[in-house]
């Protein structure tokens, strides 16, 4: 009769094939189960994306996705908070730039309005003493002369072409006023290049079938003079026909000094026919260049009569 070894627990049972396997788990002996990580909220995904698109559906499932995170516990509150954020972001933005929208609209329909009252035609904007020019006469004739004036259909319009709207290099000085006049500065900053085109109005005598004499006339109103001051010191000069290096329509030309010292010169021409008057005046301050900036002027900016 054997004997159990003191202190020994007993082997357990044993097939004779294979060890015991260990037991892993709870009492029940159940297998391991891993704790499944969060995922994302997709509302909250759609409101950060569709916040550069759509500002209103980012707010919307922004609100949603925060509601929702709160209760299942996703990802993605932070995604949703950056939807909100710019989503808001873009409606107050829109909301600003319709009311700026709005309030040019209404300024420049005020403004508009009121250039229209005070339009005035006998009003060309110029006023300055002029003196004997010494410029050499340029070449009459051309493709517009005054002779040719009496010939234009009455029907027809004249003004400039501007070429300088387009130029980075010049400044508009003032815009179109309504009533003809613009201005633009040099690229030196030192010349100012003033435009009108219009009707003659009533203070413009027109000689008929003499646009020399009309345009003596129109400049002795332009200068606040008298014809008889135009016809001893203004000279022939021309401005190009339709486009540069194409022909040249018939001028008169002043040159004067203002009391500030600035030097000008002033080309104009009246039609007649057409009962309006075109004039371009170049004013330079000390050290502007005003041969140049004039020539550049009556080369590039030429009439057109269509």
């Amino acid at each position: 009769m054997s004997q159990t070894p003191p202190n020994q627990p007993p082997l357990p049972p044993s097939d004779g094939y294979s060890n015991p396997t260990p037991q892993y788990g709870g009492p029940q002996g159940g297998g391991y189960s891993p704790v499944q990580e969060p995922r994302y909220n997709v509302l909250a995904i759609v409101s950060l994306v569709s916040a550069f698109f759509v500002s209103l559906v980012a707010v919307i499932t922004g609100h949603m996705a925060l509601g929702q995170i709160k209760r299942t516990g996703e990802k993605g509150r932070g995604l949703a908070l950056a939807g909100l954020i710019v989503g808001y972001v873009g409606i107050v933005s829109g909301i600003i730039a319709i009311v700026a929208l709005v309030v040019m609209a209404v300024a420049g329909i005020g403004l508009f309005a009121t250039i229209a009252s005070q339009y005035d035609p006998d009003d060309y904007s110029y006023t300055s003493e002029p003196f004997t020019s010494t410029a050499a006469p340029g070449a009459a004739g051309g493709d517009l002369t005054f002779d040719a004036g009496s010939d234009l259909d009455s029907g027809s319009l004249a003004q400039f072409s501007d070429p300088f709207i387009t130029d980075s290099e010049w400044t508009v000085a003032s815009p179109d006023d309504g009533k003809g006049n613009w201005s633009y500065l040099d690229p030196s900053g030192l010349c100012t290049v003033s435009f009108h085109q219009g009707s003659l109005g009533t203070e413009v005598t027109v000689a008929d079938g003499d646009d020399r004499a009309t345009t003596a006339g129109f400049l002795a109103v332009v200068l606040s003079t008298d014809a008889s001051t135009i016809a001893g010191k203004a000279v022939d000069d021309t401005i190009s026909y339709n486009f540069e290096g194409s022909g040249s329509v018939d001028t008169l030309l002043m040159q004067g000094t203002d009391d500030d010292g600035s030097n000008w010169k002033l080309a104009g021409r009246a039609f007649g026919e057409l009962g309006s008057g075109l004039y371009v005046d170049v004013t330079c301050d000390k050290g502007g260049d005003l041969e140049s900036v004039y020539d550049t002027a009556v080369t590039k900016a030429a009439i057109t009569v269509y």
